[in-house]
């Protein structure tokens, strides 16, 4: 496994980790928080690209809990400070706050997993230059022997153990991929490159969803079993 990744806020960047728990609702501490507005529905990047700019991490690294925000004017904030909203309604030009997920505000399932041979590809297709994983928001990152790209695309139905005693997940289905994948995560400038191979190569997929079956530790260059 080359990286674990977690997103304390929904569509916020997030934090790279060297071990995290994972239980049923995913990585301890992932997509517990969004934006919401008068609808209360979590806001996505999908839609409110702004909220790109900010990111999150968590002060209580085991827990995940203690959720810091920092502001794209620089400010690290505590995720309830009313400064964080304010510049938040800023940003998206209406009325908008954290709000605390039980369950986690996830797309289609807890965990996202992709692999560093799908990577490769990709970065293929935008002149050789290394594309930052960063834009696919992935949690789990696998390094594979076989370094054939989109080799996750088999994966639907199978059983992953992470680690020798380790969470087991069970992926469920294919990423579709959108136009978050555009932006730089520092800059936010858009490139289309990427998501223009996507179209053209995969039909817009990349990557696989995967829920929780068995919880557990997990550490970057822990071993993955698949059956």
């Amino acid at each position: 496994m080359s990286d674990l990744w977690r997103f304390p806020v929904k569509s916020f960047g997030g934090e790279r980790v060297r071990r995290c728990f994972v239980g049923p609702f995913g990585l301890m501490g992932d997509r517990r928080y969004a934006a919401v507005d008068d609808d209360v529905e979590p806001l996505s990047a999908r839609r409110a690209h702004a909220l790109l700019a900010f990111g999150a991490r968590c002060e209580d690294h085991d827990a995940g809990e203690g959720i810091h925000v920092t502001t794209p004017g620089g400010w690290e904030l505590p995720w309830d400070d009313p400064a964080v909203a304010a510049e938040l309604s800023i940003a998206l030009g209406r009325d908008v706050r954290l709000a605390r997920s039980a369950v986690g505000a996830h797309d289609a399932a807890p965990i996202h997993l992709l692999s560093t041979g799908s990577l490769g590809a990709v970065s293929d297709w935008i002149d050789g230059e290394e594309v930052d994983r960063r834009r696919f928001r992935a949690n789990v990152i696998v390094e594979m022997n076989d370094s054939r790209p989109f080799a996750e695309a088999a994966w639907v139905g199978a059983t992953i153990t992470l680690g020798d005693d380790g969470p087991v997940l069970h992926v469920v289905s294919p990423t579709e991929r959108c136009a978050v994948t555009t932006f730089d995560p520092d800059t936010l400038a858009r490139d289309n490159r990427v998501l223009a191979g996507l179209a053209r190569e995969t039909e817009n997929l990349f990557g696989v969803y995967a829920v929780v079956a068995r919880s557990g530790w997990v550490e970057v260059g822990a071993p993955i079993r698949m059956a």
